[in-house]
């Protein structure tokens, strides 16, 4: 995934979180509920996106989008922590 500085500054502009229905804060890249369930060395390059560079924000989102895939996935393997 390669982004653009124009990429960049549209995803900085959004006014809804690509992964859920949330409100965003301006210029970052996902909505601060989603960016406080990633590790806190994730939460860093998701925020003030448009003064940094195309592709650690490209690097960063990638890094979310996995963390989210793999960790909610095992979740969701268990059961999502319910006890039967």
């Amino acid at each position: 995934m390669h982004l653009t500085k124009d990429q960049v500054a549209g995803l900085a502009k959004k006014p809804r979180c690509p992964r859920c229905d949330f409100d965003k804060t301006m210029g970052s890249a996902l909505c601060s509920s989603c960016r406080s369930q990633l590790p806190a060395h994730m939460r860093l390059d998701l925020v003030k996106i448009p003064s940094k560079d195309a592709s650690l924000v490209a690097r960063a989102l990638r890094a979310a989008a996995n963390y989210f895939n793999v960790h909610f996935q095992s979740v969701r393997n268990f059961g999502g922590g319910k006890k039967r």
